[in-house]
């Protein structure tokens, strides 16, 4: 493919900031709001809540209902009808169930990527006196009360579906397909603003785009609730009962099994996904562009500033 022209360029970078701007805006909409209403939640009238420690408010899932709420509703105000429309369509191909449990087990290879990749990571923050213990922690935890699992396996999965792989990745579409995949699931790891969870959310937000666009986002909705629910709450809720080193030890073995079966499934498939990808590499000239405009420059600077804040002196 030819260069574009500076024409071409100009409005590629417009529509790029745009698109990027209302991200960032959904973003910090989430963030405030979602803390205002833990505020409003620990001072209501209710003498229950009242008494209800600040520790347990971080446990309800009560403030992201209003954060999601509030931040879809900017999604939808700028977006027309036609792109909201861009968001349900179908994909090119069918998809049977044998491909969607394939694709779990590419997820839980992931996982294991993802934990290697933590492990390394917090050995070398180590080295300059800081820990991602906390951050770690964040991205393993499981949910502590009804709210929150709602708000974590079900409601979450659903709203960044729309935001990331609806808004975002539609409306880069058009631009190319490898570049929408792999824009929108670098704003989707990098509004984790966690320096463990963002890597995995980025190589998640690969398959999730890849997903939408060939299947449909409703497949991408329901591979993102079993990769929060079943992977994450559901599993930790059937291991409750046995002691936690027991359980932890089972809960890997799992995770190691679906694991080396996602690889062998990568590994027997992977020329189809190269054959794939060259087919929808139209858009590599744009791609340089983004990853060149100080629009993302700009927004990764703050949330990485952001996921600084987040590790701890050792």
């Amino acid at each position: 493919m030819a260069a574009i022209n500076n024409s071409a360029k100009k409005k590629f970078q417009k529509k790029l900031g745009k698109t990027l701007l209302v991200t960032a805006i959904y973003f910090v909409v989430f963030q405030v709001v979602a803390l205002v209403a833990s505020v409003f939640l620990l001072i209501g009238n209710n003498s229950a809540v009242k008494n209800m420690l600040p520790s347990a408010i971080e446990q309800s899932g009560v403030p992201y209902f209003w954060a999601i709420g509030v931040g879809l509703l900017v999604i939808v105000a700028v977006s027309p009808p036609r792109l909201r429309r861009q968001y349900w369509i179908a994909g090119k191909e069918q998809i049977s169930w044998k491909k969607f449990f394939s694709l779990t087990a590419i997820l839980m290879t992931l996982q294991i990527v993802a934990g290697i990749y933590g492990a390394l990571f917090e050995k070398l923050v180590n080295l300059i006196g800081f820990s991602a213990t906390q951050q770690l922690e964040a991205a393993t935890h499981s949910s502590q009360s009804f709210s929150m699992l709602l708000y974590a396996a079900l409601l979450g999965p659903l709203t960044e579906e729309i935001v990331f792989r609806g808004y975002l990745l539609r409306s880069l579409a058009k631009y190319g397909n490898e570049m929408a995949i792999i824009i929108s699931a670098y704003m989707f790891g990098l509004y984790h603003a966690n320096f463990v969870q963002t890597p995995f959310a980025f190589m998640v937000g690969l398959v999730f785009g890849y997903v939408a666009l060939n299947y449909g986002i409703k497949w991408s909705i329901g591979l993102h609730i079993f990769n929060n629910f079943v992977l994450g709450d559901f599993l930790t809720f059937v291991l409750r009962r046995l002691a936690p080193a027991r359980a932890d030890q089972l809960s890997g073995i799992i995770i190691l099994g679906g694991g080396i079966i996602g690889a062998y499934i990568l590994a027997r498939n992977w020329s189809k996904l190269r054959m794939w990808w060259a087919a929808n590499r139209e858009g590599r000239h744009y791609l340089r562009t983004a990853f060149g405009s100080k629009y993302l420059l700009i927004i990764t600077l703050i949330v990485v500033g952001l996921a600084c804040l987040g590790l701890t002196r050792v």
